[in-house]
């Protein structure tokens, strides 16, 4: 059983593949909460299921939840799920596979706990992922009162990166998990399910959507979403806005050497590092502009340095998204004359094996992405 316990700051990790799943018979707020709790629950290195722990105490305190289901209300929440299936379009295309959420689900009466089993079909869509996923924090969902939230907020996180997605309204409902026979009129589903779903998301995670709507003749067909993201959450810590044409940006300034910070520059630097390092980031981007003076002073190969530490602190912010521990910049590579790149790491990118080159594994790609940005 997996030594995690529930955290709402824990990440949802899935394929986009599972992202896109069809729900035939649609997920209950409480059971989505219940399978995406678990999924925060897998670690980035795990390369088989576990069987997950859910205290449910602890599931009631992140939810705000007062009262307490008993026994037979619990069993019935875990019988209707276990009847839920969902269908994952195959990665070539040729066909769908279906399958459950849960390979089994347990509920123990007397000590206040849900141990939940994957499906071993998921196994390709929430283990080990590389590439084409999504994550996200569980507390941006967990606040979410409608099914339709939630599942809204997951596709439309999908396409946070480009700020845009297009679907037909056929499509919408099928991957919604609403019934052919409901809300067969678009002005019920809009005002039902769209617009309110949209104006939770809005209230209450970190992202910003909005719709239009796309006709064919006289008929609605499809709907074009606009996503933005990194937003602050109302109950997270403020960004300071104050620094944005402040002193911070004169002071990287007159660190900065041969090279000067524009306004649009600093604005990406500064909302990285925070997101990255969150209290520390000032310190942080002074350190990188560091960082960078010193290799442009030993090497000279560092054609655009505000476009390299956007690049570093990208590569860092998708580590953070795939759950790894991401270090603040060394505080001893300052002191190396002009030594950037540690040696051990230099062994490490010829060959050596990661126990000769002395790399932590967690470390290993966070390393190397930063290697990367200076070849770059």
């Amino acid at each position: 059983m997996r030594g995690v316990f529930l955290n709402s700051e824990h990440l949802v990790t899935k394929s986009n593949h599972l992202i896109e799943a069809r729900h035939r018979q649609s997920l209950t707020a409480r059971e989505q909460k219940i399978i995406l709790s678990a999924v925060s629950m897998i670690q980035p290195d795990d390369d088989d299921f576990k069987t997950y722990e859910i205290r449910v105490r602890d599931f009631h305190e992140l939810l705000g939840i007062e009262g307490r289901e008993n026994y037979t209300q619990m069993k019935e929440i875990i019988k209707n799920l276990m009847t839920k299936v969902i269908e994952i379009p195959r990665e070539k295309g040729n066909g769908w596979i279906i399958c459950n959420w849960a390979s089994h689900v347990e509920y123990i009466e007397g000590e206040g706990r849900i141990e939940f089993g994957f499906d071993p079909k998921l196994k390709p869509y929430l283990l080990q992922l590389k590439q084409a996923f999504t994550s996200y924090k569980l507390s941006n969902i967990l606040s979410l009162k409608s099914a339709y939230a939630i599942r809204l907020y997951e596709l439309v996180k999908k396409w946070q990166h480009l700020g845009r997605w297009e679907v037909t309204v056929d499509q919408l409902k099928e991957k919604l998990g609403i019934p052919e026979d409901k809300y067969k009129r678009y002005g019920h589903f809009k005002s039902r399910v769209l617009t309110s779903s949209i104006e939770e998301l809005n209230a209450n995670t970190d992202i910003t959507v909005s719709f239009e709507e796309v006709r064919k003749s006289r008929k609605i067909e499809k709907i074009t979403f606009s996503v933005r993201g990194m937003k602050t959450k109302p109950d997270s810590k403020p960004k300071p806005s104050n620094e944005l044409e402040g002193d911070l940006l004169n002071e990287l300034n007159q660190l900065s050497v041969g090279y000067e910070i524009n306004i649009e520059g600093y604005k990406k630097l500064l909302t990285l590092s925070y997101f990255v390092f969150n209290d520390n980031y000032k310190e942080e981007l002074k350190k990188l502009i560091k960082l960078v003076n010193k290799r442009i002073d030993k090497n000279n190969d560092v054609n655009n340095p505000v476009g390299l530490m956007i690049y570093i602190l990208t590569e860092k912010e998708k580590l953070m998204k795939q759950g790894y521990h991401v270090q603040k910049f060394d505080e001893h590579e300052l002191d190396q004359s002009g030594e950037v790149i540690p040696k051990w790491f230099e062994d490490f990118k010829n060959g050596k094996k990661k126990e000769e080159a002395l790399i932590n594994p967690e470390e290993q790609e966070d390393l190397k992405a930063f290697f990367e940005g200076f070849r770059s």
